[in-house]
């Protein structure tokens, strides 16, 4: 991943961090961003940083077009390209039909959604001009089991992400999604590898909860030469929990 440049939103923690401190391993410069917590997010960079790595941060509410269209233009000015986008924030919206309420519905639609769509849309632009890009976006289990909030979202935008896949992969352009199970998110990536010792214990053929790092490897291949053939799936990271 040399010489390639990688976004990343909601780097902050968990999987955005895991994510940057894999791609830093390989040799990718970052642009990574975050709307809430700078302190978090340079904690990050500060990680990163110590692949030798350049790595550039910013604040951006990635449900606002505006400043998703400021953000992809300072990481262009930059860095003169963008490379690769994983989509990582989230924002759940708990509960059964009846229970999950109008406002908790459109803030998960805004992050879940809406926001990758803006990001893609962003970053699709320079992809096309320089006819090489990788799109990764964070789904989940829901989508296969049911779950009004999640579920119907997290599905939303893997439709979202075929399409890409479909409209743009005469660029050379890849789009992919990524469906961790239980993943064990207490500990602080970048500090550990492995499972964690007394990780919950799961009823599943593989009978623990993953880790960022199990899911942030496949990002990185996914985001490869090595994958340039592969476009418009999921893959789950579950431990068997659910079988396609």
């Amino acid at each position: 991943m040399k010489g390639k440049v990688v976004l990343i939103t909601g780097a902050t923690r968990n999987h955005g961090r895991a994510s940057a401190l894999a791609f830093a391993e390989e040799g990718a410069d970052l642009l990574l961003c975050t709307r809430q917590s700078m302190d978090l997010l340079e904690e990050t960079a500060q990680l990163a940083r110590k692949s030798g790595v350049r790595v550039v941060t910013g604040q951006c509410d990635v449900t606002d077009e505006a400043q998703v269209e400021s953000f992809v233009k300072m990481g262009h000015a930059e860095f003169g390209r963008i490379d690769v986008l994983v989509n990582n924030a989230a924002w759940r919206a708990r509960g059964e039909l009846l229970s999950i309420s109008s406002e908790d519905w459109a803030a998960a639609m805004a992050v879940n959604l809406h926001a990758p769509f803006l990001v893609c849309k962003a970053v699709v632009t320079g992809m096309v001009e320089q006819r090489w890009g990788r799109i990764i976006n964070y789904s989940g289990i829901a989508p296969f089991r049911g779950a009004s909030g999640q579920g119907t979202l997290k599905m939303a935008c893997e439709g979202l992400t075929r399409a890409i896949a479909n409209e743009y992969g005469k660029y050379n352009i890849t789009a992919n999604c990524i469906g961790p199970g239980s993943i064990d998110v207490a500990r602080t990536p970048g500090q550990a590898t492995g499972p964690a010792e007394g990780s919950t214990t799961l009823d599943i053929p593989i009978p623990r909860q993953g880790t960022v790092e199990e899911c942030s490897a496949l990002v990185v291949f996914l985001a490869s030469e090595q994958a340039s053939y592969i476009t418009g799936q999921t893959y789950l990271v579950n431990g068997g929990a659910h079988f396609l």
